[in-house]
């Protein structure tokens, strides 16, 4: 399974996975209670993919140094498309934006593992896929049900939940066209960088989005442990 088609068909699970969550939200009653929880569960998701997924690995590749310059490169990226994303749209629909950013460039980080990982091995490749889609259910939930909230229009939300799987895609073709023959240590400073950009994301929107969204409870931050857990728990699973 190491050619370009099977590349980019288990790229797209994980966009799936995504677009499953978004479809789910579409479908439940509108919650403010649940969109709170929802958004702390991405946001313990999207700390775990950081911390578990990349810096561990980026350190056995990479200096601290490069890691330390590359999360600042995302986390510029970020502040940077804030202000683009502020000047185009309404007062008050910046946030929503940057965390569809946010769950898109997570998308982009997984398309990248599965791209490169699948030019180094097949198993890798489907392992990767595999796990990204029960992971990424919540963030697509929580981004969706983030525009309802917002009363973004239904036939918007559907095209949106639809585009989640393009970042995969794009950068599953990126990685096993272009990182596959080059040293592992630029993959891992590009996923440092997607992660700069996300985890940067979850402190100062996806959390003050369901803050505002609803008041905290005991769930809310057993929302943010319960998000944190699954992934390392499938990350886990899948490793051994």
């Amino acid at each position: 399974m190491s050619g370009l088609r099977d590349v980019m068909l288990l790229a797209l699970l994980p966009g799936l996975g995504v677009a499953v969550g978004g479809l789910i939200a579409e479908t439940v009653p509108r919650s403010q209670r649940w969109l709170n929880w929802a958004l702390h569960g991405a946001a313990g998701i999207v700390i775990a993919i950081a911390a578990i997924e990349v810096f561990p690995d980026a350190l056995d590749a990479v200096s601290a140094w490069t890691i330390g310059i590359a999360f600042a490169a995302g986390g510029l990226a970020y502040l940077g498309a804030q202000v683009l994303i502020e000047r185009r749209t309404a007062s008050g629909d910046t946030r929503m934006w940057m965390i569809f950013l946010a769950v898109a460039t997570d998308l982009f980080g997984d398309g990248l593992l599965i791209g490169a990982g699948t030019a180094v091995s097949p198993t890798l490749g489907v392992t990767l896929a595999i796990g990204q889609i029960m992971a990424n259910v919540p963030e697509g939930f929580a981004s969706i049900a983030t525009f309802r909230g917002n009363d973004v229009p239904r036939s918007t939300r559907l095209w949106l939940t639809a585009a989640f799987v393009v970042p995969s895609l794009a950068a599953a073709l990126a990685g096993f066209l272009i990182l596959r023959n080059q040293p592992e240590s630029w993959q891992y400073t590009a996923l440092v960088a997607a992660a700069g950009l996300y985890t940067v994301a979850a402190f100062e929107d996806i959390i003050t989005e369901a803050h505002e969204a609803a008041a905290d409870g005991r769930r809310s931050t057993l929302a943010l442990i319960g998000g944190f857990v699954l992934f390392v728990f499938i990350s886990a699973a899948l490793g051994d």
